[in-house]
């Protein structure tokens, strides 16, 4: 690849960057203004389901704030004190955000079954309720079209693009319980929507601490199959084992792996060029952005006594 090439996929790759970025600053401007819309408007009207469904857009404003702050981070360098940059700050951001919606997932249950037990709180202004909610489906809409456009190129937005999705399962929600009271009279549809909305919430919090936790304990990513990885390194001329293997997650999207590789005896070809063919083929395979490899003559060489142990578990596996 020439140097002209480079630039050009260089300057590619930041005008990408740069139009994610402004994707989810507008949708997160959009999703900021309607959540406040909703917060007023529930607390005037008396409507749960507009709180709640402001309270599920919370969740899809933290994930976006979420990529955007990974947007930042990965512009930033590493430095001495951290070597990995700020990657790895995406997982505390999201360890609280998921926090903070268990806690308005727990409230509005709360106050749903308070509402459900006392009728007399049940006084829900159907009309205004219904605006609000059509124009929260709208705005969630108008986001999803941006973040779409985005995310054809910034992985980022396509992340926030599929959180943003559920919340037109909100705003539908709203608009439901705002006809129901307005033609039949149910003002008991309101606290019930509002406990599927928390519902809604308390799952895709459920799931982001899940991911938090097992990043956190350095577990192996999903989506990388760690036996195929050792496989294909075996497969390579002049490879006899691969051994002492690690691979986990810095932050979402960026993931890294050790291992030992043992060389044939006596082998005499170009260990850099095996090398860099090894990273070309855990990375365009696998995804794996950061690899290490450490090349040795023979097993007992290795002086680390945590040893994936992959022919085995295979074996295992194969029974």
């Amino acid at each position: 690849m020439t140097n002209n090439q480079q630039r050009r996929n260089t300057e590619t790759a930041a005008g990408s960057s740069a139009i994610g970025r402004r994707s989810l600053i507008i949708a997160i401007a959009l999703m900021a203004a309607i959540m406040i819309a909703e917060i007023i408007g529930g607390m005037l009207f008396g409507s749960l389901a507009l709180l709640a469904d402001a309270g599920h857009m919370l969740a899809t404003a933290s994930a976006i704030a979420i990529a955007l702050f990974m947007a930042w981070a990965e512009g930033r360098p590493a430095s001495i004190e951290r070597t990995f940059g700020y990657h790895r700050a995406e997982m505390a951001g999201a360890m609280l955000s998921a926090l903070a919606l268990w806690l308005v997932a727990a409230w509005i249950l709360f106050e749903s079954i308070n509402r459900l037990r006392d009728s007399s709180q049940l006084d829900v202004q159907s009309a205004p309720m219904l605006i609000l909610g059509a124009i929260g489906l709208g705005v969630n809409i108008i986001a999803a079209l941006i973040l779409r456009w985005g995310a054809k190129r910034n992985q980022r937005a396509d992340d926030a693009f599929r959180h943003l999705l559920s919340d037109l399962i909100g705003s539908v929600g709203v608009i439901v319980a705002a006809v129901l009271v307005m033609v039949n009279g149910w003002h008991i549809a309101d606290p019930i929507v509002s406990i599927g909305i928390g519902a809604l919430i308390a799952a895709s919090s459920w799931r982001l601490i899940l991911q938090v936790f097992h990043t956190l304990l350095e577990g192996t990513p999903e989506h990388i199959d760690l036996y195929q990885v050792c496989s294909d390194i075996e497969d390579q001329p002049g490879v006899t084992l691969i051994h002492d293997v690690h691979a986990w997650s810095i932050s979402d999207n960026y993931d890294a792996l050790t291992a030992h590789v043992v060389l044939e005896p006596g082998y005499a070809a170009n260990t850099d060029e095996l090398l860099s063919k090894m990273r070309r083929l855990v990375y365009e395979k696998h995804g794996v952005n950061h690899l290490t490899l450490q090349f040795e003559e023979s097993a007992s060489e290795c002086l680390e006594n945590h040893h994936l142990g992959h022919l085995e578990a295979r074996a295992r596996h194969e029974r």
